[in-house]
């Protein structure tokens, strides 16, 4: 695959992008591949500050940002609404059931790690489907073109079941990590960001014909940059009116910024190679 797009090389080259793309917001040229673990978080957080003012701003995105920011009005409306009058009720008779002080808030703190583990994942199988055009509107800011057809990927719904079933596994570790005295909500937070970014990382991957094994592969080789990425998702969650109106499509442009970035050079069977591939 080409070392710069992630799109599968033709003779001559890459057909796609040429092998030459920019940042978000056309300031520097893209560079790929892995460095200075710390940097790397830094960056990839600062791909969610980029994505915030490209989807603003950008002449590629305008006019196409009704269905995104309508499907993530009604997602973050019915994650609300379920959370407030259906699973902190459920949380608070359990507490009273196991007869544990509530004065530590643990019921809130139960929904706060709910919402750090499992709403990642389900916004993004609610909103998914408005989120392509953002995606390849990203494409053609930083590439300058996109895939005309890109490869051919397994069904949304089974991507967004087993994204599901990850985050379904993950709760029970993330209710118990809040609840630790002092370290839990930061723990936890952490944790939360590694699932954001597993979660809106995987749509970049997907379309270029990735299967899951090979998306986790890809993950794990550059993961400073991943947890960047995530932890900015998680701050840009909690900032009132980006939440719940752009949520969904900054972390889509923001995923396919830091998924370019990435060292791509995952095999498709066998051992990771190392050493970063020249972007």
């Amino acid at each position: 695959m080409c070392g710069t797009c992630g799109y599968a090389m033709v003779p001559g080259g890459c057909a796609v992008c040429g092998g030459k793309g920019t940042i978000l917001g056309r300031r520097a040229a893209l560079r790929g591949g892995r460095r200075n673990p710390l940097l790397d978080v830094l960056r990839g957080f600062d791909d969610v500050r980029r994505a915030v003012f490209a989807v603003l701003f950008e002449r590629e995105f305008i006019g196409i940002l009704r269905l995104p920011v309508a499907a993530n009005v009604a997602a973050v409306g019915l994650l609300a609404v379920a959370g407030w009058f259906w699973l902190l009720p459920a949380y608070e008779h359990w507490f009273a059931l196991d007869g544990t002080a509530t004065t530590l808030h643990g019921p809130h703190l139960w929904l706060l790690a709910t919402w750090l583990t499992v709403g990642p994942p389900v916004l993004d199988a609610l909103t998914g489907f408005a989120q392509e055009p953002i995606r390849r509107a990203a494409e053609r800011h930083m590439l300058g073109a996109t895939a005309a057809r890109p490869p051919a990927r397994r069904g949304r719904l089974a991507e967004s079941a087993q994204l599901l079933m990850f985050a379904g596994v993950s709760l029970p570790f993330g209710l118990g990590l809040v609840l630790i005295p002092y370290a839990g909500l930061p723990l936890a937070f952490v944790f939360g960001a590694v699932i954001a970014a597993v979660a809106w990382l995987q749509e970049p991957a997907a379309a270029r014909g990735l299967g899951l094994r090979e998306r986790l592969l890809l993950l794990r080789r550059n993961p400073w940059r991943t947890l960047g990425t995530g932890l900015g998702l998680q701050c840009a969650a909690a900032v009132p009116f980006l939440n719940l109106l752009g949520l969904s499509a900054v972390a889509t442009v923001a995923a396919t910024s830091a998924y370019l970035h990435f060292d791509k050079a995952i095999p498709r069977a066998g051992k990771l190679p190392d050493g970063p591939v020249p972007g």
